[in-house]
């Protein structure tokens, strides 16, 4: 991150008084617990923000050789994306022309040079032109159509992968981004390296996922015997990007950086920076790392999270095992009590016995997050 740009975020922090109270969001929010447990509305969500997206795929250092790929679902549509010989990227529907069965069933790897269906080896180049239907003799001369896979939009910038899962729809990253792009740019995600990712399920609303990161609010309590002594649990430093956000958890000493002369000010040391890209990641730099959250919404209360840690440079086997150590903390902590909490959460609301939940000028990120939801939703449906 830049360090002006540091600057100016300390100088918010030190210019808000106790508490952090001038952190605070300008108004609270009332929100239905419907807005997490009805199944037509989560039926609009999946429509105007997986399938129409555009979503985040992943970063680019996923797939940085010709042949690498990376696959997900939205909105039940299978998807994979390949790195071209050129550098370029193609997003195809995960299924054979033949009978739909899938291509690719791993998360990510290397296809090489074709892509071969393993029920009945149809073959495809890389850019998904159909090339053989093997030991067919001749049976499919009579069928009219190419069958080529069918493409869907994909962009590539910044270090960061976008597609668009219902069209071709060209994906302007700069506008999707909203003006977050000068700090993520910054940070030169490109370059980093990919250590492990890890998936799992969870039985609530896929907005519980992030709702949970957008706020510091829980830490002293829930988070007491884990990270309370280490965070800031007064406020979150907040800022919005159109419908992405950014939200800084602050480390306890923070304001000891700000004794210190202003052009050796750093905010990295002391925070937490996440970026939420709405509606499916959280990209977040932590101090000496980057870890990215993406979801796979499977239905109104079931969710699937991958969540990855980049390392700057490629790590030798000393540093490789530290890596995956940050990354056990980092899912024990969130797998043992945030996310537990959340499917309580979702389990009460689904009850039908609690009508709405509150967020209030100390959550500024999670009023912002579900405001700019709903808003989504409302101008499709417009």
């Amino acid at each position: 991150m830049r360090h002006e740009r540091q600057v100016e975020l300390l100088q918010r922090v030190a210019d808000s008084g106790e508490h952090f109270v001038g952190l605070h969001g300008s108004r609270s929010m009332i929100n239905p617990a419907s807005a997490y447990t009805d199944p037509e509305r989560h039926a609009r969500e999946l429509k105007v923000l997986f399938r129409d997206g555009p979503t985040l795929l992943g970063l680019s250092c996923e797939m940085a050789s010709p042949g690498d790929y990376l696959t997900t679902t939205l909105d039940g549509i299978p998807l994979a994306v390949i790195r071209q010989a050129d550098g370029t990227l193609r997003a195809i529907i995960n299924a054979c022309r033949h009978r739909a069965a899938p291509l690719f069933t791993e998360r990510s790897g290397s296809t090489g040079r074709a892509i071969v269906c393993n029920y009945h080896a149809w073959t495809y180049d890389t850019e998904g032109t159909l090339l053989a239907r093997p030991l067919s003799a001749g049976a499919f001369d009579d069928v009219t159509n190419t069958c080529n896979l069918h493409h869907v939009a994909v962009a590539e910038k910044y270090g960061l992968i976008f597609v668009r899962a219902g069209s071709n729809e060209s994906i302007d990253v700069d506008q999707t981004l909203g003006g977050a792009q000068d700090d993520l740019e910054s940070f030169g995600l490109g370059g980093y390296t990919h250590v492990e990712t890890r998936t799992n399920e969870w039985d609530m609303n896929w907005k519980l996922i992030l709702d949970t990161f957008t706020e510091s609010y829980h830490i002293r309590t829930l988070h007491k015997n884990s990270l309370a002594a280490y965070f800031n649990s007064d406020c979150v430093l907040y800022e919005d990007f159109g419908r992405n956000f950014l939200s800084v958890g602050l480390r306890s000493n923070v304001l000891d950086e700000v004794t210190k002369p202003q052009q050796d000010w750093s905010i990295l040391p002391y925070s937490t920076i996440q970026y939420f890209l709405v509606p499916n990641a959280l990209v977040v730099h932590q101090i000496d790392h980057i870890e990215v959250w993406r979801l796979e919404p499977l239905g109104v209360g079931r969710v699937r999270t991958h969540t990855s840690l980049f390392a700057p440079e490629p790590p030798n086997e000393r540093a490789r095992q530290y890596w995956i150590k940050n990354l056990d903390l980092l899912l024990k902590v969130t797998g043992s009590e945030d996310f537990p909490t959340m499917e309580r959460i979702y389990r009460a609301l689904a009850s039908g016995a609690v009508p709405e939940v509150v967020y209030g000028r100390i959550e500024p990120p999670l009023v912002h997050f579900h405001t700019a939801l709903n808003a989504a939703l409302d101008a499709a449906q417009a």
